[in-house]
């Protein structure tokens, strides 16, 4: 006897409504961005993630951080390797009368003698210790970690889970998640969580929406005696002075250079 073709069950609905065979709504879309040597991805339809106003800062950030990086490390006998830098452009004294004593020297040196290096990428466990207090997208410290050399770590800290969440998948695009750590807090209660000497970082940087003045005082607290803090705002016009009464109601002090 013939048997009648029978119909495939039907796959069980989930809980949603949906099936498992139904194609579900594609993700949101993403945008991906080169700056520097950093790569990114960023959701296309939220703009606040990457601002491309704001590179010439953001390369400016990185070039101070370098310079504070060399002078610090500098003062513990470690020498700082920048790329496409030539040793020979930092020496600041002829030392060619002593190049044959020099050379004498180094012949007898023992291997853990000779002058230590940090080199861009490595961890640098007498570096510096950053924090990035808004990261949103991780662009900054991800930079940081490609093209600063001579440091031990990076804090990439935004209150925004969607924002860590998406700073975890840019750390690991850019193979960076030995140095670069994401975090989830309060920018303010994690630098006030920094206040003890051991604790403090040796770089803090801010970018925020607007005023800087509500991180402030955490910030002064959180980095370390002789620390770098970098600051970056849109308010940056009434701090140099464009508006006085303005400058004064926010930030209770007036610019050395105001406009009359």
């Amino acid at each position: 006897m013939e048997r009648k073709a029978q119909k495939p069950p039907s796959p069980p609905a989930m809980e949603n409504g949906t099936r498992s065979w139904e194609e579900r709504p594609p993700a949101d879309p993403v945008a991906t961005v080169t700056e520097g040597a950093a790569k990114i991805v960023f959701p296309s339809a939220n703009e606040v993630f990457y601002n491309p106003v704001q590179e010439f800062n953001r390369d400016l950030t990185c070039a101070v951080i370098t310079e504070f990086a060399r002078i610090h490390l500098g003062a513990k006998g470690i020498q700082i390797k920048v790329p496409g830098e030539k040793d020979s452009e930092k020496i600041a004294v002829d030392l060619s009368d002593q190049e044959e004593e020099t050379a004498g020297k180094n012949e007898n040196l023992a291997p853990g003698d000779w002058p230590r290096t940090a080199a861009v990428g490595e961890i640098c466990e007498e570096g510096l210790r950053v924090l990035e207090g808004l990261a949103a997208s991780g662009l900054r410290s991800i930079r940081f970690a490609l093209e600063v050399p001579g440091l031990q770590s990076v804090v990439a800290n935004d209150a925004s889970a969607r924002a860590v969440e998406l700073m975890h998948r840019n750390v690991e695009l850019n193979g960076v998640a030995h140095l670069v750590q994401p975090n989830q807090a309060d920018a303010r209660m994690l630098m006030y969580q920094h206040q003890k000497a051991p604790e403090r970082f040796d770089v803090i940087d801010l970018d925020p929406y607007g005023s800087p003045a509500p991180f402030l005082d955490a910030a002064v607290q959180a980095v370390s005696d002789g620390g770098l803090l970098c600051v970056t705002c849109t308010d940056m016009a009434v701090l140099a002075g464009n508006s006085g009464e303005t400058c004064y109601s926010k930030y209770g002090a007036m610019a050395l250079k105001s406009r009359a």
